[in-house]
């Protein structure tokens, strides 16, 4: 294989969509201002502002809360982007529509919303689902099985949200906003779609072969 060649496949394995959002989501939250014009706001997406339906992911509402929205980001978009980057980034992208539309549909006293953790549990269902498909297609039942575990572990944390009312890495009464657990239910719904019916580019057989 030719130095070229190889330089091309290092470049296509390198998480570049993955860091451009983060990069994103980072300048949106500090540069002063931003944030407001970027957030989820009910009454302005009504009068025609309909960007901030999307652009809503990359705002936050403290720093403690871009902390860890983009650490998350910053894994598991590596994870799923050098799986498959067009999936990847099918994945964000319908994340990023579909999320608000519900919250917009199902939670009308909802006034603004900012946050990554939506698109964060599409990318972490996502991963979980090609995982759970290849360690059954592969007979693999200790990977089954810490993926059922982490699985667990993700339901663990919404019921916790919506019981509580708290989030649970994020302060979120010192950021002043409260979780919306029905973001990460619709993220999570869209990467489970991702990860067993989206085909990956280089696939040569359907996704439960």
């Amino acid at each position: 294989m030719s130095r070229s060649s190889l330089s091309l496949d290092a470049a296509r394995r390198l998480p570049g969509a993955s860091l451009l959002l983060v990069a994103f989501a980072v300048a949106a939250s500090a540069l002063p201002g931003v944030a407001v014009w970027l957030q989820f706001d009910r009454s302005a997406i009504a009068g025609g502002a309909v960007w901030r339906l999307v652009t809503s992911h990359f705002v936050h509402w403290s720093g403690e809360h871009l902390f860890w929205d983009v650490l998350a980001l910053a894994v598991l978009g590596w994870l799923c982007e050098r799986q498959d980057r067009e999936r990847f980034l099918k994945c964000v992208g319908l994340a990023a529509v579909l999320i608000p539309l519900f919250l917009w549909m199902l939670e009308p006293w909802m006034m603004t919303y900012r946050g990554l953790s939506g698109i964060d549990s599409a990318l972490f269902a996502m991963l979980a689902a090609v995982m759970l498909r290849e360690a059954v297609v592969e007979h693999d039942w200790s990977r089954l099985g810490f993926v059922a575990t982490i699985s667990l572990g993700f339901a663990a944390k919404v019921g916790f949200e919506i019981v509580s009312g708290a989030t649970l890495f994020v302060d979120s009464s010192a950021a002043g906003m409260r979780p919306v657990p029905l973001a990460h239910v619709v993220g999570a719904l869209v990467g489970l779609f991702c990860g067993l019916f989206v085909r990956p580019i280089h696939a040569t057989t359907p996704p439960f072969a």
